[in-house]
């Protein structure tokens, strides 16, 4: 529906009319449904002989925009374009102001005389207004009124709304010019029938505009006479590429011209995606028609099609300086500018800007491995899992050798079962020389450093102690505030590691893969495999957040922890290069969980500074804000100092060289001796004041716990106090008891004692353990009992299996055999997900948050420019949002592939041709709550018909993809890949760069919704802990839940405009749909929990629908009549119908079983 020039209006069912009234009209609203999702009102005004539209107020889902010429206020406030928010995006568009709602409407001003606007076809037939009822019927309902005809004046008339105090006139027929039409006809006619609109003529009817345009200029003043002539010419241009059609350049310098900006062409039909510096794939995925307006000159057209893509004009909108050729486009990085052929390099990767492009070099990097906090571990490939053991570990050796070993022992140090510390480190090296550290004291002599020829140690600073060897293994060691560690190694031995550090090969999928072949489900299986010492309890998993149980404990650490991720706190200028988000997650549990909090957070603060200064961003100042005790605490001739990255000044170096002089490390901080001063064997430039206490020869600082078979002590001013009593060691038979105290010196002792788990591990003994033994070499069971090695049973996420037995792992089977599991290697379909209020996790892994109300690139082979030729499909998606918070509440997904695209949104599909020719590539099918869509290249869909997208891609798209879903090569770590090629850390730089519009705006860093709404955070965390409840006991050994449980109560909060139910419900079953992805099938919903009404689809006094938690297999449909399914997909759950024999077809569309489907 339109309106333009002298007072012309053109309704949604194509009547055009004369209406000069000038007061405040109803132009259209959605009148005729319980609640009215829009309302646009106009008003014009006669402004120097010519008609202007003044005033646009338009109501959109609950806000108020008002459009005026220069200005545009929202609900009162004045907004900078573009501008979105609640589905509504205001920008400018060519020549044009729009507005368009995700409900499905676009409003086009060009703030003079005319404006559009397109309704989706849902409203048809609920609308009032100038534009009429929308029923698609010309003259009915707005020219006859109860069998009265109405003339336009009538009809225009009822639609006036007065404001409150407004009493506007009505207009009356104007009076009839005679003979004014022969005067102006050969003009009008000349231009609308002329050649460029040839096109248009077979379009849309000529004769009105000819007329119109007659009516306008026999009334208009002579010294307006262009403008009115112009206005009605535009609109025909604008009907016509509405219509589909392509009107040429009609305007000549004499006759209507128009002047662009910069070296931009006014073009009558061009694109209203204009390709970009930063997106030069905008016009391809355009489904606007063609609007008038400026945009870039094409390219210089030459023999060959490669020179064109070279030659192609991209408009500048990285520096604002129109029309360029795409290789002089610049690149951004991190928010910085770079001009072609600069270049940036960070640690391990050295980048070149082509063509807006970065072109990227990577080197091979040492790998770090870290346990930070006493239950944080970060492997070499950067996978991050907390582990709450309580033994000695083997942190990280070479699988095939016995070059070097790190031992970690972790231990509970608390009253609770999270409450655990990194106690003692050991080192073993070829020949079993064991260099270990316990606390505070360096457990070897002068002598051990002469021994060990290969390892330097040394303090650089009070805070840390560094072992340095000559084969690639370096260890900080950091015991202030307590003992942290941080283990780095060199790339020669990439993939050639085992332990708890993981594999190091730049995969970490796979990073908790053990020596018996399978991957496991969750860190606590994990560890497990990875104990030394058979008479340790095996860690349990466990998902209590410590911050519940103490308010206190939870606003100390929401403030302090809160520093890690403030835009303008001391850690900000290193959020772009390390991602801030799992620090602060473990500062919040460390800080709520231990007994000293303030340790704790500063321990899990100095973990982020540390990890900063090892990717170069050096952070200084940091402890003038948070823990600045350290500082005050170095002893009377030590200073301290933020970043210590070499030797310093010892007694030593006085009379000999000092070789740690030339060992580099990642900068530490802490207490270093004042100038002129120097440090002593002890390391200390004063003698300690505060002593610690021994427990079997490991030392405790004051106030540690340490729990020893039922007896717990704890340390207090230098002496131990215990509560329990040791009980009386009884072996089960056939088991015998070594008593170490009566036993001679070559006796082993219950510490070399083999479990099924740890029989392939070495033993490292340091001392002589007292403690019950299997006779004749047999190893424990794991269950108290003794049994042969040949008969231990496979273990898998904590279950035992007998040799012989199968389990199914991914898409493989694995059976046990001699103790390992031997599995076939079919390549499995890797899945993405996003799931509610923008939960993401990519091909590789990488689970990120990120809401933005584009639309925006979730998969695509279109990466980089090699392949931008070789391309095949792509997959758009957008949120629909609701919630004051931004919150999505559903998504529609464009896919297109080929010729075709597929729009799937409000639960329907439609497949739209593009182009002619080509078979139709996709395959839908309903499958429960989920709607299916199979592709013929190897790529599946899921969609929920709301929030959830699970895309499953087979393994010969390895590599070849990016968008919001990575990569796809394994590496988690370079999911962040921009549209412009280069990684970043920063979530919001790269899903911002993947948005389909760059007129779109940027998404900016959304508040915590538990935050914003604290008055839904304990709703939100007692139902969100049905994840973690024993109803999904059975999966929790195989899907880490506390992932799903964070997510499921972020958008239990930020639901807080209706649909909270929907969002809850969407977080539980995309964690049950995890676990049926595994075979463990839960069924979860209940009559008050997300209840699906299968029996609605039932007919009166039927059974066919039921609900099946684990979904069924490909069924025979209208759809798809013969049953065989292009990729069969596991558990699916929702309602299911059970087609009888006589009635075996299900068609989709009415939701019944029938006998036959019907052409």
């Amino acid at each position: 529906c339109s309106t333009w020039g002298n007072f012309h209006f053109k309704t949604f069912d194509g009547d055009i009319f004369y209406f000069p009234g000038v007061c405040n009209y109803i132009f259209s609203s959605n009148c005729k449904s319980p609640y009215e999702d829009f309302n646009i009102q106009i008003r014009r005004a006669v402004v120097e002989n010519a008609t202007m539209i003044t005033h646009v107020i338009m109501k959109l889902e609950g806000a108020v925009i008002e459009l005026t010429r220069g200005s545009v206020l929202l609900d009162g406030k004045s907004i900078q374009m573009p501008y979105s928010h609640m589905g509504v995006l205001i920008q400018r568009s060519n020549s044009y102001l729009k507005v368009s709602a995700k409900l499905g409407l676009t409003c086009l001003w060009n703030e003079e005389d005319a404006l559009l606007v397109e309704l989706d076809k849902k409203y048809a037939n609920q609308t009032c207004g100038l534009c009429g009822d929308f029923n698609g019927i010309p003259i009915s309902n707005e020219f006859m009124s109860e069998k009265i005809k109405l003339n336009p004046i009538q009809f225009g008339n009822r639609q006036k709304m007065d404001g409150p105090t407004e009493q506007c006139e009505d207009p009356t027929s104007p009076a009839v010019l005679v003979n004014c039409s022969a005067e102006f006809a050969s003009i009008c006619e000349t231009v609308l029938t002329s050649k460029a609109f040839t096109s248009c003529n077979a379009l849309v009817n000529v004769q009105d505009y000819i007329e119109t345009c007659i009516h306008d200029l026999c009334h208009c003043d002579s010294s307006m006479a262009d403008f009115c002539m112009c206005n009605t010419f535009a609109e025909y241009s604008r009907q016509c590429a509405h219509a589909g059609g392509q009107p040429l350049n009609w305007r000549t310098p004499e006759l209507c011209s128009k002047v662009c900006p910069f070296n931009m062409q006014y073009q009558e039909c061009g694109s209203p995606c204009s390709d970009t510096c930063s997106n030069s794939e905008r016009s391809v995925v355009c489904e606007d028609h063609c609007t008038d307006g400026c945009v870039c000159p094409p390219g210089k057209f030459t023999s060959c099609p490669f020179l064109i893509a070279k030659t192609r004009m991209v408009f500048d909108d990285i520096n604002g300086a129109g029309c360029i050729l795409r290789k002089e486009c610049h690149c951004t990085y991190e928010g910085e500018t770079y001009a072609p052929g600069a270049s940036f390099s960070s640690k391990c990767r050295s980048c070149t800007c082509a063509g807006g492009e970065w072109s990227c070099v990577t080197q091979s990097c040492p790998g770090t491995c870290s346990i930070e906090g006493g239950s944080h571990i970060s492997t070499f490939d950067e996978k991050y899992y907390s582990f709450f053991g309580d033994c000695s570990y083997v942190l990280t050796k070479l699988c095939d050798s016995n070059e070097f070993t790190v031992l970690g022992d972790i231990h509970k140090c608390g009253l609770t079962d999270t409450e655990t510390c990194l106690k003692g480190i050991a080192v073993s090296l070829t020949g079993g020389q064991t260099v270990s550290s316990k606390c505070r004291h360096l457990a070897f002599s002068r002598d051990v450093f002469k021994a060990v020829s290969n390892v330097t140690i040394f303090r650089p600073s009070s805070f840390f102690i560094v072992l340095q060897t000559t084969f690639g293994l370096q260890l900080q060691v950091q015991l202030v505030p307590f003992m942290q560690l941080f283990i780095d190694l060199d790339p020669s031995h990439k993939g050639q590691t085992c332990g708890l550090c993981g594999n190091f090969n730049d995969v970490q999928m796979d990073d908790f893969k053990t020596t018996s072949g399978v991957i496991e489900g969750t860190s606590a299986a994990f560890g497990n495999t990875w104990k030394i010492r058979a008479d340790c309890p095996d860690a349990k998993n466990t998902f209590e957040n410590p911050c519940t149980v103490s308010i206190q404990n939870d606003q100390y650490a929401q403030h302090w922890c809160g520093l890690l991720s403030d835009t303008t706190g001391p850690f900000a200028e290193c959020h772009s290069t390390v991602n801030p988000e799992v620090y602060q997650k473990n500062c919040m549990f460390d800080t709520c969980n231990c007994e000293k909090s303030e340790d704790c957070m500063c321990a899990a603060l100095s973990s982020y500074v540390r990890a900063c200064a090892a990717k170069g961003v050096l952070l200084t100042g940091w402890r003038s804000k948070a823990c600045t005790k350290y500082t005050t605490l170095c002893p009377k001739s030590l200073k301290y100092t933020y970043n210590v990255d070499s030797c310093q000044p010892t007694c030593r170096s006085l009379s000999e060289p000092d070789v740690t002089c030339n060992i580099k490390l990642v900068p530490v901080d802490g207490c270093t001796c004042i100038n002129g001063t120097y440090m002593d064997e002890t390391g200390k430039c004063v003698p300690a004041s505060s002593c610690p206490c021994y427990y079997k020869g490991m030392p405790l600082s004051s106030g540690e716990v340490v729990h020893d078979n039922g007896v717990v002590c704890t340390c207090t001013s230098g002496k131990l106090s215990c509560i329990g009593e040791k009980p009386e060691q009884v072996c089960v038979p056939p088991m015998v008891y070594i008593d170490c105290g009566n036993a001679t010196a070559d006796v082993v002792g219950a510490g070399c004692q083999k479990s099924c788990q740890t029989l392939d591990m070495e033993c490292y003994k340091t001392h002589c353990v007292s403690g019950c033994v299997c006779p004749h070499n047999q190893v424990l069971d794991g269950k108290g009992a003794c049994i042969a090695p040949e008969d231990c049973p496979c273990v898998h996420n904590g279950n035992f299996y007998r040799p012989g037995e199968s389990i199914r792992v991914g898409c493989n089977n694995c059976t046990c055999r001699n103790r390992k599991w031997h599995c076939s290697e079919e390549p499995c379909l890797e899945t993405c997900s996003v799931y509610g209020d923008g939960h993401y996790t990519t091909f590789d892994g990488k689970r990120f948050d990120f809401e933005g109300d584009c639309e925006y690139v979730l998969v695509q082979n279109y990466c980089g420019q090699q392949g931008m030729k070789q391309g095949t499909f792509r997959v758009i998606t957008e949120n629909i949002p609701c919630g004051t918070t931004g919150t999505t509440c559903s998504k529609s997904i464009k896919v297109f592939l080929g010729n075709y695209e597929l729009v799937l949104s409000d639960g329907h599909s439609d497949v739209i041709q593009r182009t002619p020719g080509g078979k139709m590539p996709f395959q839908i099918r309903s499958m429960g709550i989920y709607l299916v869509v199979d592709t013929t290249v190897g790529m599946i869909l899921m969609w929920d018909k709301k929030t959830s997208i699970f895309i499953k891609l087979s393994p010969s798209f390895q590599g070849h993809v990016c968008g919001l879903c990575g990569n796809y090569d394994g590496n988690g770590n370079n999911d962040f890949t921009t549209r412009s090629q280069s990684v970043v850390g920063n979530v919001l730089e790269f899903a911002n760069s993947w948005k389909v519009s760059s007129s779109c705006p940027n998404a900016n860093r959304t508040k915590d919704p538990c935050t914003a709404n604290p008055y839904r955070k304990a709703w939100a965390q007692k139902q969100c802990s049905i994840i973690t409840s024993k109803v999904f006991a059975k999966c929790h050994s195989q899907v880490e839940p506390n992932e799903y449980y964070q997510a499921c109560v972020d958008d239990a909060c930020a639901c807080d405009t209706g649909g909270d139910c929907e969002c809850f419900c969407t977080a539980v079953a995309a964690y049950a749909q995890a676990c049926n992805e595994l075979d463990i099938c839960i069924s979860w919903r209940t009559p008050s929990i997300c209840p699906l009404f299968c029996d609605y689809y039932n007919p009166q006094g039927e059974c066919e629908w039921h609900y099946k938690p684990c979904g069924a297999p490909c069924m025979k449909t209208c759809n798809n009549p013969s049953g065989s399914c292009l990729h069969e997909l596991r558990g699916l759950e929702g309602c299911y119908p059970h087609c009888p024999k006589n009635k075996p077809y299900f068609d989709e569309g009415n939701m019944t079983c029938v006998s036959d489907c019907g052409c």
